[in-house]
Protein backbone atom coordinates (compact mmCIF):
# COMPACT_ATOMS: atom_id res chain seq x y z
CA UNK A 1 0.00 0.00 0.00
CA UNK A 2 1.54 3.24 -1.40
CA UNK A 3 -0.93 5.50 0.12
CA UNK A 4 -3.96 5.64 2.46
CA UNK A 5 -6.72 8.30 3.79
CA UNK A 6 -7.74 9.63 7.21
CA UNK A 7 -9.55 11.59 8.62
CA UNK A 8 -9.86 13.14 11.83
CA UNK A 9 -12.10 16.49 13.51
CA UNK A 10 -8.55 17.41 15.63
CA UNK A 11 -7.31 18.49 12.45
CA UNK A 12 -9.50 21.80 11.10
CA UNK A 13 -9.17 25.06 8.61
CA UNK A 14 -9.61 28.54 9.57
CA UNK A 15 -13.17 27.91 8.54
CA UNK A 16 -13.75 25.78 10.99
CA UNK A 17 -14.20 22.81 8.33
CA UNK A 18 -12.42 19.20 9.22
CA UNK A 19 -9.07 18.81 7.16
CA UNK A 20 -8.50 15.35 5.50
CA UNK A 21 -5.17 13.52 6.27
CA UNK A 22 -3.20 11.56 4.08
CA UNK A 23 -0.52 8.96 4.26
CA UNK A 24 1.77 7.86 1.88
CA UNK A 25 3.90 4.63 2.66
CA UNK A 26 7.23 4.10 0.76
CA UNK A 27 10.12 6.26 -0.96
CA UNK A 28 8.65 5.97 -4.55
CA UNK A 29 5.70 7.33 -3.00
CA UNK A 30 6.61 9.88 -1.50
CA UNK A 31 8.97 11.49 -4.08
CA UNK A 32 5.68 11.55 -6.52
CA UNK A 33 4.66 13.98 -3.63
CA UNK A 34 7.81 15.79 -4.14
CA UNK A 35 7.43 19.16 -5.34
CA UNK A 36 3.89 19.52 -2.96
CA UNK A 37 6.43 19.01 -0.40
CA UNK A 38 8.75 21.93 -1.63
CA UNK A 39 6.00 24.01 -1.89
CA UNK A 40 4.87 23.66 1.58
CA UNK A 41 8.38 23.64 3.16
CA UNK A 42 8.25 27.74 1.24
CA UNK A 43 4.95 28.54 2.31
CA UNK A 44 5.71 27.50 5.50
CA UNK A 45 9.05 29.63 6.22
CA UNK A 46 11.07 26.05 5.57
CA UNK A 47 12.71 26.73 2.16
CA UNK A 48 14.90 23.44 1.37
CA UNK A 49 13.45 21.20 3.97
CA UNK A 50 11.71 18.74 0.86
CA UNK A 51 14.02 19.60 -1.99
CA UNK A 52 16.52 16.99 -1.80
CA UNK A 53 14.65 13.77 -0.56
CA UNK A 54 16.28 12.05 -3.39
CA UNK A 55 19.10 12.25 -1.14
CA UNK A 56 17.93 11.40 2.30
CA UNK A 57 15.41 8.66 0.71
CA UNK A 58 18.79 6.82 -0.54
CA UNK A 59 20.97 6.98 2.03
CA UNK A 60 22.48 3.34 3.66
CA UNK A 61 21.36 4.33 7.24
CA UNK A 62 17.60 4.27 5.74
CA UNK A 63 17.56 1.64 4.03
CA UNK A 64 16.76 -0.78 6.58
CA UNK A 65 13.60 1.12 7.69
CA UNK A 66 10.36 2.24 5.84
CA UNK A 67 9.37 6.04 4.98
CA UNK A 68 6.39 7.15 5.38
CA UNK A 69 4.61 11.04 5.22
CA UNK A 70 1.18 12.01 7.05
CA UNK A 71 -0.11 14.84 5.43
CA UNK A 72 -2.81 17.37 6.25
CA UNK A 73 -5.04 18.44 3.34
CA UNK A 74 -7.74 21.34 3.21
CA UNK A 75 -10.72 20.53 1.87
CA UNK A 76 -11.04 22.01 -1.80
CA UNK A 77 -7.92 21.24 -3.15
CA UNK A 78 -6.16 24.33 -5.06
CA UNK A 79 -2.41 24.68 -4.75
CA UNK A 80 -2.49 25.72 -0.99
CA UNK A 81 -4.41 22.22 -0.42
CA UNK A 82 -1.38 20.95 1.38
CA UNK A 83 -1.45 22.65 5.21
CA UNK A 84 1.49 19.91 6.98
CA UNK A 85 3.31 16.94 7.21
CA UNK A 86 5.79 15.13 8.88
CA UNK A 87 8.03 12.54 7.41
CA UNK A 88 8.89 9.33 9.59
CA UNK A 89 10.81 6.07 9.64
CA UNK A 90 9.84 2.94 10.74
CA UNK A 91 12.14 0.98 12.39
CA UNK A 92 12.94 -2.82 10.81
CA UNK A 93 14.38 -5.76 12.99
CA UNK A 94 15.23 -8.92 10.89
CA UNK A 95 13.32 -7.37 7.93
CA UNK A 96 9.77 -6.59 9.57
CA UNK A 97 8.43 -3.30 10.54
CA UNK A 98 7.71 -3.15 14.86
CA UNK A 99 5.90 -0.14 15.18
CA UNK A 100 8.41 2.14 16.39
CA UNK A 101 8.34 5.64 14.52
CA UNK A 102 10.69 8.12 14.38
CA UNK A 103 12.33 11.41 12.75
CA UNK A 104 15.49 11.47 11.31
CA UNK A 105 16.92 14.69 11.17
CA UNK A 106 17.49 15.58 14.98
CA UNK A 107 17.86 19.25 14.45
CA UNK A 108 14.40 19.26 13.72
CA UNK A 109 15.00 21.33 10.19
CA UNK A 110 13.58 19.15 7.44
CA UNK A 111 11.27 16.89 9.58
CA UNK A 112 7.90 18.65 10.54
CA UNK A 113 7.02 21.67 7.64
CA UNK A 114 3.86 23.77 8.24
CA UNK A 115 3.45 27.09 8.58
CA UNK A 116 4.45 27.61 12.12
CA UNK A 117 1.10 28.14 14.01
CA UNK A 118 -0.01 24.09 12.88
CA UNK A 119 3.37 22.18 13.88
CA UNK A 120 2.84 21.44 17.35
CA UNK A 121 -0.96 20.80 16.41
CA UNK A 122 0.09 18.55 13.49
CA UNK A 123 3.23 16.63 15.59
CA UNK A 124 -0.12 15.65 17.78
CA UNK A 125 -2.50 14.61 15.35
CA UNK A 126 0.66 12.64 13.30
CA UNK A 127 1.20 10.80 16.80
CA UNK A 128 -2.31 9.86 17.41
CA UNK A 129 -2.92 9.03 13.93
CA UNK A 130 -0.02 6.52 14.16
CA UNK A 131 -1.14 5.20 17.57
CA UNK A 132 -4.68 4.32 15.79
CA UNK A 133 -2.01 2.43 13.05
CA UNK A 134 -0.92 -0.07 15.83
CA UNK A 135 2.28 2.40 16.89
CA UNK A 136 4.30 1.40 20.01
CA UNK A 137 6.78 4.21 20.48
CA UNK A 138 6.40 7.78 18.06
CA UNK A 139 9.25 10.09 18.33
CA UNK A 140 8.95 13.49 16.06
CA UNK A 141 11.78 16.36 16.26
CA UNK A 142 9.99 19.82 14.93
CA UNK A 143 10.73 23.46 15.23
CA UNK A 144 8.46 25.46 16.89
CA UNK A 145 7.19 29.15 17.73
CA UNK A 146 5.07 28.68 20.40
CA UNK A 147 6.74 29.56 23.81
CA UNK A 148 4.09 27.68 26.00
CA UNK A 149 5.01 23.90 24.03
CA UNK A 150 4.46 22.05 27.12
CA UNK A 151 0.81 23.08 28.02
CA UNK A 152 0.34 23.49 24.52
CA UNK A 153 0.59 19.48 23.84
CA UNK A 154 -0.67 18.34 26.87
CA UNK A 155 -3.82 20.14 26.03
CA UNK A 156 -3.62 18.52 22.55
CA UNK A 157 -3.03 15.22 23.76
CA UNK A 158 -5.66 14.86 26.21
CA UNK A 159 -9.38 12.82 25.82
CA UNK A 160 -7.88 10.08 23.24
CA UNK A 161 -9.33 6.72 22.92
CA UNK A 162 -6.36 4.78 24.02
CA UNK A 163 -3.95 4.97 26.89
CA UNK A 164 -0.28 6.41 26.34
CA UNK A 165 1.97 8.48 27.83
CA UNK A 166 4.06 11.26 26.94
CA UNK A 167 6.91 13.63 27.37
CA UNK A 168 8.49 16.64 25.47
CA UNK A 169 11.98 18.01 25.60
CA UNK A 170 13.55 21.23 24.74
CA UNK A 171 16.82 21.38 23.23
CA UNK A 172 19.44 24.18 21.68
CA UNK A 173 21.75 23.26 19.03
CA UNK A 174 24.65 24.88 17.53
CA UNK A 175 22.20 26.00 14.44
CA UNK A 176 24.21 27.88 11.49
CA UNK A 177 27.12 30.25 11.32
CA UNK A 178 26.54 33.50 9.29
CA UNK A 179 28.22 34.54 6.96
CA UNK A 180 28.69 38.96 6.92
CA UNK A 181 29.77 39.40 3.95
CA UNK A 182 33.20 40.00 4.07
CA UNK A 183 35.90 37.71 5.42
CA UNK A 184 36.80 40.04 8.32
CA UNK A 185 33.33 40.69 9.63
CA UNK A 186 32.84 36.55 9.72
CA UNK A 187 36.02 35.89 11.14
CA UNK A 188 35.53 38.83 13.79
CA UNK A 189 32.55 36.49 14.94
CA UNK A 190 34.63 33.75 16.02
CA UNK A 191 36.75 33.42 18.78
CA UNK A 192 40.63 35.10 18.94
CA UNK A 193 42.28 31.58 19.09
CA UNK A 194 39.90 29.91 16.75
CA UNK A 195 40.46 32.59 14.05
CA UNK A 196 44.17 32.76 14.48
CA UNK A 197 44.20 28.85 14.28
CA UNK A 198 41.88 29.61 11.18
CA UNK A 199 44.85 31.70 9.49
CA UNK A 200 47.66 29.59 10.65
CA UNK A 201 46.90 26.12 9.36
CA UNK A 202 45.81 27.41 6.12
CA UNK A 203 49.24 29.43 5.33
CA UNK A 204 51.13 26.27 6.85
CA UNK A 205 49.38 23.79 4.30
CA UNK A 206 49.62 26.99 1.38
CA UNK A 207 53.90 27.12 2.45
CA UNK A 208 54.33 23.21 2.82
CA UNK A 209 52.15 22.09 1.11
CA UNK A 210 51.27 24.52 -1.84
CA UNK A 211 47.80 23.53 -0.79
CA UNK A 212 45.14 25.40 -2.99
CA UNK A 213 40.95 25.20 -3.02
CA UNK A 214 39.17 23.43 -5.89
CA UNK A 215 35.63 24.96 -5.63
CA UNK A 216 34.41 21.91 -8.19
CA UNK A 217 36.69 19.25 -7.25
CA UNK A 218 36.81 15.97 -9.66
CA UNK A 219 37.80 12.83 -8.89
CA UNK A 220 37.05 9.05 -9.32
CA UNK A 221 34.69 6.94 -7.15
CA UNK A 222 37.36 4.18 -6.90
CA UNK A 223 39.71 7.25 -5.69
CA UNK A 224 37.15 8.53 -3.38
CA UNK A 225 36.90 5.39 -1.50
CA UNK A 226 40.66 4.86 -1.14
CA UNK A 227 41.47 8.34 0.21
CA UNK A 228 38.27 7.60 2.70
CA UNK A 229 39.97 4.41 3.99
CA UNK A 230 43.09 6.76 4.71
CA UNK A 231 41.26 9.37 6.16
CA UNK A 232 40.26 10.22 9.79
CA UNK A 233 37.35 8.68 11.15
CA UNK A 234 36.91 7.05 7.91
CA UNK A 235 33.78 5.30 7.11
CA UNK A 236 32.86 1.56 5.46
CA UNK A 237 33.42 1.43 1.83
CA UNK A 238 29.82 0.95 1.32
CA UNK A 239 29.17 4.30 3.16
CA UNK A 240 31.84 6.34 0.81
CA UNK A 241 30.56 4.71 -2.19
CA UNK A 242 27.10 6.01 -1.08
CA UNK A 243 28.14 9.13 -0.38
CA UNK A 244 29.51 9.69 -3.91
CA UNK A 245 27.45 8.51 -5.51
CA UNK A 246 24.43 9.92 -3.47
CA UNK A 247 25.98 13.71 -4.48
CA UNK A 248 24.17 13.62 -8.16
CA UNK A 249 20.70 13.65 -6.34
CA UNK A 250 20.87 16.79 -4.69
CA UNK A 251 19.14 19.78 -6.57
CA UNK A 252 22.14 22.02 -6.01
CA UNK A 253 25.50 19.77 -5.33
CA UNK A 254 28.67 20.98 -4.05
CA UNK A 255 32.31 18.69 -3.86
CA UNK A 256 34.97 21.17 -2.51
CA UNK A 257 38.63 20.24 -2.30
CA UNK A 258 42.17 20.95 -1.04
CA UNK A 259 45.01 19.46 -2.70
CA UNK A 260 48.82 19.84 -2.66
CA UNK A 261 51.32 20.93 -5.20
CA UNK A 262 51.12 17.46 -6.76
CA UNK A 263 47.84 17.52 -7.14
CA UNK A 264 47.15 14.55 -4.59
CA UNK A 265 43.99 15.00 -2.62
CA UNK A 266 44.03 16.10 1.03
CA UNK A 267 40.41 17.18 2.11
CA UNK A 268 37.35 16.82 0.48
CA UNK A 269 33.89 18.50 1.43
CA UNK A 270 30.39 17.58 0.20
CA UNK A 271 26.94 19.09 0.60
CA UNK A 272 24.63 21.27 -0.87
CA UNK A 273 23.34 24.88 -1.36
CA UNK A 274 19.60 25.70 -1.06
CA UNK A 275 18.74 29.31 -1.44
CA UNK A 276 21.48 31.81 0.33
CA UNK A 277 22.31 28.47 2.30
CA UNK A 278 25.50 25.90 2.09
CA UNK A 279 24.94 22.57 3.32
CA UNK A 280 28.45 20.62 4.64
CA UNK A 281 26.90 16.97 4.94
CA UNK A 282 30.67 15.59 4.88
CA UNK A 283 34.14 15.86 5.25
CA UNK A 284 37.48 14.05 4.53
CA UNK A 285 40.60 14.59 5.73
CA UNK A 286 43.71 12.78 5.13
CA UNK A 287 44.98 11.12 8.05
CA UNK A 288 49.17 10.56 6.76
CA UNK A 289 49.86 14.12 6.92
CA UNK A 290 50.69 14.39 11.16
CA UNK A 291 52.27 18.14 11.09
CA UNK A 292 49.25 19.42 9.67
CA UNK A 293 45.92 20.72 10.42
CA UNK A 294 43.88 19.46 7.01
CA UNK A 295 40.11 20.21 8.31
CA UNK A 296 41.28 23.68 9.81
CA UNK A 297 42.63 24.82 6.68
CA UNK A 298 40.16 23.31 4.47
CA UNK A 299 37.22 25.47 6.86
CA UNK A 300 39.22 28.61 6.48
CA UNK A 301 39.60 27.83 2.37
CA UNK A 302 35.83 26.94 2.78
CA UNK A 303 34.37 30.37 4.90
CA UNK A 304 36.26 32.92 2.50
CA UNK A 305 34.70 30.77 -0.61
CA UNK A 306 31.04 30.97 0.21
CA UNK A 307 31.49 34.54 1.57
CA UNK A 308 32.80 35.14 -1.95
CA UNK A 309 29.77 33.76 -3.40
CA UNK A 310 27.43 35.36 -1.37
CA UNK A 311 26.23 32.53 1.23
CA UNK A 312 24.59 33.72 4.49
CA UNK A 313 24.26 30.90 6.24
CA UNK A 314 26.55 27.47 6.87
CA UNK A 315 24.82 24.82 8.36
CA UNK A 316 26.99 21.47 8.78
CA UNK A 317 25.34 18.01 9.04
CA UNK A 318 25.51 16.72 12.87
CA UNK A 319 27.31 19.19 14.25
CA UNK A 320 31.05 20.11 14.50
CA UNK A 321 33.47 19.63 17.13
CA UNK A 322 35.63 22.24 16.00
CA UNK A 323 36.06 25.82 17.61
CA UNK A 324 34.15 27.26 15.60
CA UNK A 325 30.91 25.89 16.87
CA UNK A 326 30.93 28.46 19.69
CA UNK A 327 30.46 31.55 16.81
CA UNK A 328 27.56 29.05 15.55
CA UNK A 329 23.45 30.99 15.73
CA UNK A 330 21.81 28.49 18.78
CA UNK A 331 18.51 27.05 17.33
CA UNK A 332 15.78 25.49 19.81
CA UNK A 333 14.34 22.00 18.55
CA UNK A 334 11.90 19.75 20.61
CA UNK A 335 11.10 16.50 21.05
CA UNK A 336 7.99 14.67 21.47
CA UNK A 337 7.72 11.40 22.16
CA UNK A 338 4.78 9.24 22.53
CA UNK A 339 4.87 5.83 24.20
CA UNK A 340 1.38 3.43 23.97
CA UNK A 341 0.42 2.06 27.52
CA UNK A 342 0.83 -1.89 26.68
CA UNK A 343 2.71 -4.98 28.00
CA UNK A 344 5.09 -5.27 24.87
CA UNK A 345 5.88 -1.32 25.68
CA UNK A 346 7.56 -1.82 29.02
CA UNK A 347 10.09 -4.16 27.60
CA UNK A 348 10.72 -2.12 24.07
CA UNK A 349 12.97 0.40 25.37
CA UNK A 350 15.71 -2.52 26.40
CA UNK A 351 15.12 -4.25 23.07
CA UNK A 352 15.48 -0.85 21.35
CA UNK A 353 19.48 -0.61 22.85
CA UNK A 354 20.12 -3.69 20.99
CA UNK A 355 19.78 -2.39 17.52
CA UNK A 356 20.28 1.32 17.39
CA UNK A 357 23.29 3.12 18.08
CA UNK A 358 24.80 5.14 20.67
CA UNK A 359 24.17 8.65 18.62
CA UNK A 360 20.58 7.42 17.81
CA UNK A 361 18.46 10.27 19.15
CA UNK A 362 15.32 7.59 20.08
CA UNK A 363 17.87 5.70 22.29
CA UNK A 364 18.99 9.33 23.95
CA UNK A 365 15.71 10.14 24.42
CA UNK A 366 14.79 6.55 25.98
CA UNK A 367 17.45 7.47 28.55
CA UNK A 368 17.14 10.67 29.42
CA UNK A 369 16.18 10.18 32.69
CA UNK A 370 15.41 14.03 33.19
CA UNK A 371 12.10 13.34 30.65
CA UNK A 372 8.88 13.95 32.49
CA UNK A 373 6.21 11.85 31.91
CA UNK A 374 2.80 11.86 32.26
CA UNK A 375 -0.13 10.12 31.04
CA UNK A 376 -3.53 9.98 28.88
CA UNK A 377 -5.89 8.50 30.23
CA UNK A 378 -8.45 6.36 27.56
CA UNK A 379 -11.69 7.67 27.53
Amino acid sequence: MSSAIFVRTSGRTASGETARGRVICGSTAILQAKDSLMELARRGGQPGAMDDLNYFLARPQIRKKTPLVISEEHPGGGADALGAAVLLYEHHVAGHGIRIFATDDTTGRRTLVSPPVRRAPFAVTACQHLLERGAQIILISFRHEDARIDETLEQLLQGESYACRWASREREIAGYLPFDGTLDATMARLGTRTRNHLRYYRRRAENQLGAEFVPEAKISREDFIAMNRISAYAVTDEVAGSRYDLLGELESPLLYGMRDRDGRWLSLIGGRHCEAQMEMYWQMNRDDVPSQSLGTAMRAFLIEHEIGRGTQRMYMEGGTTHSMSHAFVPEKTTDLIVMRQSPLTRVLPGLVKRFLPPENMMLQVLEDTTLVWRSVKRR
